[in-house]
Formats: C-alpha cells, sequence, structure tokens
C-alpha cells in the first residue's frame, strides 16, 4: 500500500477536477456521502500528478487505492489541500474550511495566501477586506478588479492598496490593477493615484521589508500618470523586472526624462510597455549599457501625442538590438496618429513581431513597409483601414512573406478571392478576422478618412 505520506512534490491540479471539487465542498462538512467522493476525487488528483512527475504508477492503481482504507484527511499531505483550495472562489475556500480542523489548517497557510485576486464589482464584494487584516502580510501577488463608475468600489479598492503599503510586514512583489468599465464624466482617479503612490513610496522605518515589488502592470487604468508616480517606484524599488503603464489615458504625462531616470535606477528591467512619447535616444541608449539585465519585451503605443516627438534614430535601435538579442517589440498605432509619421517611426532593425494599426486611413504603403521590414519576424498584424485593390495586393503579399505570421485582424471589406487566397498562402493562421464587404456591412461599416471627419460634423 502506498502512503500519502510517502509521495513527495505533488504538484499541478488539473481544473477539471477543481471543478469537481469547488460543487462539492458547498455540502462537505454536513454530508458523509459527499466527503467520501470528495475523497476519491482527491485521490484521483494525488495519482495523477505521481503518473505526471514519476511516471511510476499505473492507471489500475486508480481502481485500487479507492479500495484503500487507511485514508484520513489528518494523513493528507497540506500541500495538495492548499494547491486545490488556490483554485476555489474565496466563498468556496470558506465553506472547505468548515469540514475539519486540517482544511482549516490548509486555510489558514501562508502559502495559500501569496496570490490573491480582488474584484469590486458590487456591494457585496467588501467582504474581501476582511481578508487584508489577517492575511495581507502574506501576500506577494495581488490583483484588483474595480468597476470604477461606483465610488464605493473606488474607496474598497484604494484601502486594499493603502494597507499593503502600510503592513508591517511588507512582501509584496507584483501588483496589478484594472477598470473593467469606461471612465465615468469628469473622472480623474486623484484616489487612485495617490494610494499607488503611497504604495510606492518609501516605507515605515519600523516596517519589515522582506520583498519590493518586481511587476507592476497598470495598462487598464484609464488614469492620467505623472513623472511622481514613476520616480517614487524607482527610487523605492529598484528590483522592478516588469512595468507597464501603457493606459488607455487620453493624454500620457510620463516625459522621456523621468523614463531615464527609471531606466538608470532599475537595471532588472526586462519587459516594458509605454507610451512612444515616454521614451528617447538617452532611453534607448541606458537600456543598452552594460551590467544590467538585457530587456526582453518591449510594447510601445503611438498616438497624436508623439506629433512634435523626435523619432527615435535607427542607429539607437541597433544598439539595443544588439545588447538584447532575444528582444521580442510590440508598436501600436491608433487612430489619433498621422499617418506619415508611421513610416517615420519604424524601422528595418526593429525585431517587430506585433503591430496594430488602427488609424482608419488608406494604410497599402504601411503594409508594404510591414512586408519589406518585418515579414522575418512578424507574427501578429491588425489593421483598421479602407478595402482597396492596393490594400490587398500589400496584404496578400505580406501573408505570402511573413512565415511565423500567427494572426491576422483585418477591419476592412476583402472580396472572397482575397480571403481565401490568404487562406491558401499561409494555412497555419490561428487567428484571423476577415469579412467579405457583406459580412462587414452587417457588422456595421467601419467610416474611413474624410468619411468619418464628415460623419462627425454632420451628425448622423
Amino acid at each position: 500500500m502506498l502512503s500519502v505520506r510517502a509521495i513527495p512534490n505533488l504538484i499541478g491540479v488539473p481544473y477539471s477536477i477543481v471543478l469537481q471539487i469547488s460543487s462539492l465542498v458547498d455540502g462537505a462538512a454536513q454530508n458523509a456521502e459527499t466527503l467520501d467522493t470528495l475523497e476519491t476525487v482527491i485521490w484521483s488528483i494525488v495519482v495523477q500528478n505521481v503518473n505526471r512527475k514519476r511516471g511510476v504508477l499505473h492507471r489500475d492503481y486508480v481502481q485500487r487505492r479507492m479500495d484503500y482504507s487507511g485514508i484520513s484527511w489528518s494523513t493528507l499531505p497540506e500541500h495538495i489541500l492548499v494547491t486545490i483550495f488556490s483554485y476555489l472562489p474565496i466563498s468556496d475556500r470558506f465553506h472547505a474550511a468548515v469540514v475539519c480542523k486540517g482544511w482549516q489548517d490548509s486555510f489558514n497557510s501562508p502559502y495559500l495566501w501569496h496570490s490573491f485576486k480582488f474584484s469590486f464589482i458590487q456591494p457585496s464584494d467588501s467582504i474581501q477586506l476582511k481578508f487584508l487584516e489577517k492575511y495581507g502580510r502574506h501576500l506577494r501577488h495581488v490583483e484588483i478588479s474595480c468597476d470604477q463608475t461606483q465610488q464605493e468600489n473606488c474607496s474598497q479598492s484604494c484601502q486594499v492598496l493603502t494597507h499593503l503599503a502600510r503592513t508591517n510586514e511588507r512582501r509584496l512583489e507584483s501588483i496589478a490593477v484594472h477598470f473593467i468599465k469606461e471612465n465615468p464624466l469628469f473622472f480623474r482617479g486623484d484616489l487612485f493615484l495617490c494610494s499607488l503612490a503611497e504604495l510606492f513610496g518609501p516605507t515605515d522605518p519600523k516596517t519589515d521589508v522582506v520583498n519590493t515589488l518586481k511587476s507592476v502592470i497598470l495598462a487598464r487604468l484609464a488614469v492620467t500618470f505623472e513623472d511622481v508616480l514613476l520616480n517614487l517606484l524607482a527610487d523605492n524599488h529598484s528590483t522592478i523586472h516588469t512595468l507597464n503603464i501603457q493606459n488607455v489615458s487620453l493624454t500620457c504625462s510620463i516625459s522621456s526624462h523621468c523614463m531615464l531616470n527609471f531606466v538608470e535606477k532599475c537595471r532588472q528591467l526586462q519587459r516594458l510597455s509605454c507610451h512612444y512619447k515616454s521614451l528617447s535616444k538617452d532611453v534607448f541608449e541606458a537600456l543598452a549599457t552594460p551590467k544590467r539585465k538585457p530587456l526582453k519585451f518591449l510594447s510601445i503605443a503611438c498616438t497624436r501625442e508623439n506629433k512634435y516627438h523626435m523619432e527615435i534614430p535607427e542607429s539607437s535601435w541597433e544598439s539595443l538590438v544588439q545588447v538584447s538579442p532575444d528582444l521580442v517589440v510590440n508598436m501600436k498605432f491608433d487612430h489619433t496618429i498621422e499617418k506619415h509619421r508611421i513610416r517615420r517611426i519604424l524601422c528595418y532593425v526593429i525585431p517587430l513581431t506585433q503591430l496594430s494599426m488602427t488609424t482608419m486611413t488608406e494604410l497599402h504603403e504601411e503594409v508594404q513597409l510591414a512586408a519589406d521590414f518585418f515579414h522575418a519576424t512578424l507574427e501578429k498584424l491588425v489593421i483598421t483601414t479602407k478595402g482597396s485593390p492596393d490594400l490587398k495586393r500589400e496584404l496578400l503579399r505580406l501573408v505570402s512573406m511573413s512565415s511565423n505570421l500567427k494572426v491576422l485582424h483585418c477591419f476592412c471589406a476583402l472580396d472572397p478571392e482575397t480571403i481565401s487566397r490568404i487562406q491558401v498562402l499561409r494555412p497555419q493562421l490561428t487567428d484571423t478576422i476577415l469579412r467579405t464587404a457583406e459580412e462587414f456591412e452587417e457588422e456595421g461599416r467601419t467610416l474611413i478618412g474624410r468619411e468619418a471627419t464628415s460623419s462627425i460634423i454632420m451628425g448622423p
């Protein structure tokens, strides 16, 4: 017989089994028959994990272990229970915790509270704040989702940030905050900015700082970030390796001088997502200096604000690519940017894998440039434009040349023959949006160029 204690390092819980457990734990404490079923499920997890890791057990053992009579909850390894609980919604965790003392101990395990996703969508979500007092010091990876149209949700989200900043033992390594709806009128998000500033700022001398921040994701936080916020992050969390401030705010207030200060102080930085306005030749030179981690990922959003911003020279890109040979670059051009700026910003030395041009202008020249410059690296192309013979010709040329292309989203009308040829030329495309004129009309035609301007001026 196989003792539970003899099974070492069981990892990885199948999500399908977790769903079964989630449906069982509600009545587990009162229903002995349910406990027996749950016992069988957990033993399935044990066997599947050992099979996957060791390769020494056989499928017929699944049946034999069901007859094993020496099982008790007190001997089931805690790390298996903790792994299962980590997949469960918080309400199901509560139900599971009252099954027995062993499960209550697993519920209180610090490891279970290393990661947590706060979600403030409705008033009842305030119950999540109760976890902070007891388990806040264990949190290492935190994600906050907020319906910012309700003031109560904003207040509760910021309470989490403030508590994380003021906890006596700080283990926080990563923070991600995002809004789930459009901002209400006159919404500035000052409360969020103040809470983030406290989190990024210097800690109380009495605080036991076990970890500093290594990852900050604010891409879906639709507020305007100022230099002071990034400076606080650079001064107090130099261990940052991932920063995403490429949000959907109407303006970008992070200057290139501030970004230079951040890059010079955070030498572990490997993943950066920001706006083109925040970059400069000096920033690229700092990223290309020796004795720092090579950059692995760079995502750049280009908007109309870049109108008078000096382009990053080709030589700066070459220096960066030379010291970061595994660099992957994504570039996005939205509807506000002037068309001629795209060709001035792009250069052939960029290791571009994803290109998005939602400019709502004629783009066949830009597609031609993408085919010439990036056919060896391009994996994803998104365009919003107007269908034309020139566009179809350049699109087919790009598809035929780009052997690594996997995703193609064309928000314009294409004829069936062009769509068919694209599918034949590149059958390995895993994600496509290709529509005929009829399908495009049914979904609502996208207005391009002067037509779009006229519709705004004249109205519907």
